[in-house]
């Protein structure tokens, strides 16, 4: 690709915007764009997104008609040809299966998606027969899996459903006969040898005269407990008796026991029947086996003690399986969908064994560049995915002192955003490594990547952007509000005349080449201080501070600065050539002193000419250094007049440092109109703090938007009913 052309409009937040990214060269083909948060740059990265997912970008807010034209080298630009990496951290994965798998990003997704699929069908049916057998839902696949030998759910899925079974099923629980408690007594000696006894005379219990049993309602093992509690709670101590069913008078408790000893005689007669019995009502679990057991039909019941003597379990288990997933009609969706799939499937697991030397790689590269991270990265099965036994995972192991923890990716928590971003990085180094195997031509567009980082990694970040930068076939874009970030792109890899600044003109945005980003006082204000009366006025809280540096705050040149800083007592009388005394003094400089124009007078004048531009190109500090000086100024201004009138002191003065602060705090301590008291609290919120040089530069300033500047000068000057001439 030599050229990229971008024609947008009304695409999300980018109302127009008209530019052509041209790489031809030998230069790294890579541009830096700095823009102001709110501008463009989640705008245009979202709209490259669109492309890459093959939608057409939209106008979300207005709903008004969009257009997008985005070619390469003069035909519309391939949506696999683009990659965004979103300022957003997101390092999970959508829906229910998050893989490990470490392949092609692309094909991962589709991986994903077809696993999401899959497992939306599988809990259907893991649902169904959950319905069927009672068996909790997260033992179902593991219990059919071991009893029919197999290691795969939906291969044996597939396979149960060729299976043919003549019986109705549909009244045995698989739970209930086969919990490991009621296990118990279908395994013992008296079970095997008195089963079908046991039943036949278990059935007459019902059936003969003078019962007080009931099928399904009311059997030995009830009664038992029945009478167990009332005579625990001292019902029969009480002198209370029992009415039965069919029986003129009530029984106590004696009574009732010889009563039933009769009835169960029929069994207990015979010790093995007898324990057989009390084995069945030993817990809740035996005793689900025996109501399960008197709801059958004499040929159900014949048939489950057939099917539950030792030798025939194994295939009763199986059966019970095979009816439950053929009575689901859920199995055969499922079982088709997973054909479909399977061999896409496996064909990207193929190629994740084959890609394991890739990541690696990648694993390594990932922990050499990003330090202080909690945790190392390593393909936790590099062996046996090399030789195309296991899909390539990868670990993250913590350490703290002794304690050593390891996580696969879906078990990831307790990160703080920057190492999450980190983590998310990861990602899209896994994707520069497959789309340089693949020698794909791709167009980066990388959004505010530096966020959440301490410097260390921020270089880290760099340095990878400027290893991507060597690739042939590779193309960036970085957009970034962060003015540090932008510069170090500049000074490691960007060419300067790929460094672009983003600004806002009349209805579109504008991208046009930075000036000044390796040191701006050196290469655009040094040389045009007495040239450019807007550079002359943005350099005074510069020089302040390097006087605050080099020789305090007490020293007299610093003090003077402060009054062209301030509403002070002198500050109408220092002129143009008093600071340019200054400034010779602290650079050894020999300009003209002899202009004798208020300086003030100099920055309103400046102030009210950048108010009426209408297109502002570059970084233009200075504008928004000198509109911030004048904005806090005049808005002093206004405090001080208001305070002379609550006083009656047409002499005052404020004295004190921080003097903004202490102004608006008396001003308000006067209890003055709501309209003055937010406008002021914007000037103290937007540009008080931020006139000043730090480390850096003028970060703060940098970030805010002139326009921002523009409107809240006009809303100070209209709060200002003093003549500037006191």
């Amino acid at each position: 690709m030599k050229k990229l052309k971008v024609e947008l409009k009304n695409c999300y937040g980018i109302a127009h915007l008209e530019h052509e990214f041209d790489f031809r060269g030998n230069k790294p083909k890579a541009y830096a764009v700095y823009a102001p948060n709110g501008l463009m740059k989640s705008s245009f990265a979202k709209t490259f997104e669109a492309l890459a997912s093959g939608e057409s970008p939209k106008e979300e807010r207005f709903n008004r008609p969009s257009t997008c034209l985005v070619q390469a080298d003069g035909s519309p630009i391939s949506k696999e040809d683009v990659y965004v990496l979103k300022s957003e951290i997101d390092i999970s994965s959508d829906g229910s299966a998050i893989t490990n798998i470490l392949v092609n990003p692309a094909q991962k997704a589709r991986y994903d998606e077809l696993l999401v699929d899959l497992e939306k069908m599988k809990s259907k049916l893991i649902a169904s027969l959950q319905k069927a057998s009672k068996v909790k839902k997260g033992d179902i696949e593991g219990k059919m899996l071991a009893d029919w030998g197999q290691s795969d759910f939906a291969a044996c899925v597939e396979k149960i459903k060729g299976i043919t079974v003549e019986e109705d099923l549909s009244a045995f629980e698989y739970a209930t006969i086969f919990d490991p408690k009621a296990i118990e007594v279908l395994k013992s000696k008296e079970f095997a040898e008195k089963a079908d006894e046991f039943n036949q005379r278990y059935q007459e219990l019902f059936n003969q005269a003078g019962t007080v049993y009931l099928r399904g309602v009311f059997n030995p093992a009830r009664a038992e407990a029945s009478i167990g509690a009332l005579s625990k709670q001292g019902f029969f101590a009480g002198g209370h008796r029992v009415h039965l069913r069919g029986d003129a008078n009530p029984v106590d408790e004696t009574e009732l026991r010889q009563k039933l000893d009769a009835i169960n005689a029929r069994i207990d007669a015979d010790e093995g029947l007898k324990k057989l019995r009390e084995n069945l009502a030993k817990n809740a679990q035996t005793l689900a086996l025996t109501d399960l057991i008197e709801k059958l039909s004499s040929h159900q019941v014949e048939y489950l003690l057939e099917k539950l003597k030792p030798e025939n379990q194994d295939e009763f288990r199986q059966e019970l399986w095979a009816f439950y997933v053929q009575a689901s009609p859920d199995a055969s969706p499922y079982v088709t969908l997973w054909a479909e799939s399977k061999e896409e499937i496996k064909r990207i697991e193929i190629e994740a064994t084959q890609a394991v030397p890739t990541w690696t790689n990648a694993v390594e590269l990932f922990n050499s560049r990003f330090v202080d991270m909690p945790f190392t990265l390593s393909v936790a099965n590099q062996a046996e995915a090399a030789l195309g036994k296991d899909k390539a995972k990868l670990k993250f192991t913590f350490k703290d002192g002794a304690d050593i923890v390891e996580w696969s990716r879906s078990e990831l928590k307790t990160l703080s955003q920057g190492e999450k971003r980190a983590l998310y990085l990861l990602n899209f180094i896994f994707e520069v490594e497959a789309r340089k195997l693949a020698t794909k031509e791709t167009v980066f567009i990388i959004d505010d990547i530096a966020d959440s980082f301490d410097y260390k990694n921020k270089h880290a970040i760099v340095q990878y952007l400027r290893d991507v930068s060597r690739i042939e076939h590779f193309h960036q874009i970085v957009l970034t509000h962060n003015f540090d970030f932008y510069r170090t792109l500049n000074l490691t890899f960007v060419p300067y005349e790929r460094c672009l600044m983003a600004n806002k003109a009349a209805g579109e945005i504008i991208l046009t080449k930075a000036d000044g980003v390796r040191n701006y006082f050196i290469g655009k204000w040094k040389d045009n201080v007495t040239t450019d009366d807007c550079i002359l006025c943005a350099t005074i809280p510069f020089s302040r501070n390097l006087i605050e540096y080099t020789k305090g705050s007490t020293d007299r040149d610093y003090l003077q600065l402060t009054s062209l800083l301030h509403w002070k007592r002198d500050t109408a009388a220092i002129t143009v050539g008093d600071y340019i005394k200054v400034y010779n003094r602290l650079f050894g400089t020999s300009y003209d002193t002899g202009r004798t124009e208020p300086l003030r007078d100099v920055l309103f004048r400046e102030a009210d000419e950048i108010c009426t531009k209408t297109t502002q190109p570059g970084l233009i500090l200075e504008d928004k250094v000198v509109l911030s000086i004048a904005i806090r100024m005049k808005a002093e201004v206004f405090l001080v007049d208001q305070i002379r009138g609550y006083m009656g002191q047409d002499d005052y003065w404020c004295e004190e440092e921080n003097q903004f602060r202490v102004l608006n705090d008396q001003y308000a301590s006067y209890g003055p109109p709501t309209r003055p008291m937010a406008t002021l609290d914007k000037v103290s919120i937007t540009v008080s703090s931020n006139i000043h040089l730090n480390s850096f530069m003028y970060e703060p300033i940098l970030d805010l938007s002139v326009e921002h500047l523009k409107e809240l000068y006009r809303e100070v000057e209209s709060l200002s009913i003093t003549p500037l001439t006191l």
